[in-house]
């Protein structure tokens, strides 16, 4: 690898993010337009009702939602629908902000949920050149170190991601590995110096045991598959409105929805059975009625569904003053593994996902018990979603 034009995994994953980035305003209201059989003016007139109203919703999110075909959506099933533009402002309005780092902190949430009884991935080592100190973990910042390590644990299988990461940037999976070089999934083998270097650079990963997925899963993913439960926390317990599935297909070694071709499916919060099995086409998300190459994933209830209700509660109480969360939780053979919890969590994708809004009556309730306003907009460039 050449180390002057060297980009880091992290670089590279932001890189094919944007390069699949949503078309232009101009092109997606052509494409509704088109795909709806109605004008233009039609189109952009209804979506500005929606733009303008609590929703927020912006034309990506109006399109991928199938939003333009007017006649499939009743008024109160449109009004469910919520922007992710307001993911923030309302996630911060609900959860004492002082939590954040706790939660984005890979290495820190996974010690607490540890200490507290949660199953959580194997950590091998962290990567980091930096000072900082990892109490009860290895840290590695040689080459000479990074080789001991990936050669003692190759038999087990190697996951890198960041330890303050988003969206699966820079996720990488060791597949083999010599005295001299490794190869990642996807790359050409390098040194480990260039892996250091170059394909890590100035980012901390924490370096994790490959989880394998529940035999139930396995013909429905290529990589680790991961259900994301939408928590909202309160004094009587967890509320969770919508779960979903997270499948990664094909090459992919991350269960991200953005990387192509990857799978999300709602999960009925009750019984554990798929609902749906959805899949980004372009700028909509196509609906299967089963998954497009291996039929039986639709209706299959996931294996230790109790269990997972379980340790998700566990997980978030540990979190409590998070008060709007989400967690990423693994099935395997020997039961859940709480692979991630993240401070708030993206309503772009339980959408997608089940094909329907989340501002339900009971969960608009819980953000607006937290100081929350969903007002339409007054004048041009206001915003009245705020606390208090």
């Amino acid at each position: 690898m050449n180390s002057q034009n060297a980009m880091s995994a992290a670089a590279l994953d932001e890189k094919s993010y944007l390069s699949a980035r949503d078309s232009t305003h101009k092109d997606l209201l052509i494409y509704a337009a088109r795909k709806s059989g109605r004008s233009v003016f039609q189109i952009q007139r209804e979506f500005n009702r929606m733009a303008k109203s609590h929703s927020r919703l912006n034309m990506v999110e109006y399109v991928r939602n199938g939003l333009y075909r007017y006649d499939d959506h009743t008024d109160a099933e449109r009004a469910a629908y919520i922007s992710n533009d307001l993911h923030w402002p309302i996630t911060h309005a609900c959860n004492n902000q002082l939590w954040a780092g706790a939660a984005e902190d890979k290495a820190v949430a996974g010690t607490l949920m540890a200490l507290g009884g949660v199953a959580v991935p194997n950590t091998l080592a962290v990567i980091d050149r930096s000072g900082r100190l990892y109490p009860g973990l290895t840290k590695i910042s040689t080459p000479e170190a990074m080789r001991n390590l990936v050669l003692a644990n190759l038999d087990n299988g190697l996951f890198g991601k960041i330890v303050n990461g988003m969206v699966s940037f820079g996720a990488f999976r060791i597949e083999t590995a010599d005295a001299t070089h490794l190869s990642c999934t996807g790359h050409a083998p390098m040194t480990y110096e260039s892996f250091l270097n170059d394909f890590i650079g100035t980012n901390a990963y924490l370096l994790q045991s490959t989880l394998t997925n529940h035999s139930d899963l396995s013909d429905y993913a290529s990589a680790l598959a991961t259900v994301r439960m939408v928590n909202m926390v309160s004094d009587d317990g967890v509320y969770c409105p919508l779960a979903i599935i997270k499948l990664p297909q094909g090459a992919n070694i991350a269960d991200a929805f953005w990387r192509p071709g990857n799978i999300a499916c709602e999960v009925d919060v009750a019984t554990g059975k798929i609902l749906t099995v959805a899949q980004r086409d372009g700028p909509e998300v196509t609906f299967h009625q089963d998954h497009p190459h291996t039929p039986g994933l639709m209706g299959r209830t996931l294996p230790h569904w109790d269990k997972l209700i379980a340790i998700n509660a566990r997980a978030a109480q540990i979190f409590a003053p998070i008060r709007y969360q989400s967690t990423d939780i693994a099935i395997t053979e020997d039961g859940p593994v709480v692979v991630e919890l993240n401070y708030g969590g993206g309503f772009d994708l339980p959408q997608y996902a089940s094909g329907r809004g989340m501002l339900t009556p009971k969960v608009r309730a819980f953000f607006e018990s937290h100081g929350c306003k969903f007002e339409p907009v007054r004048r041009r460039g206001l915003l009245r979603l705020a606390k208090g």
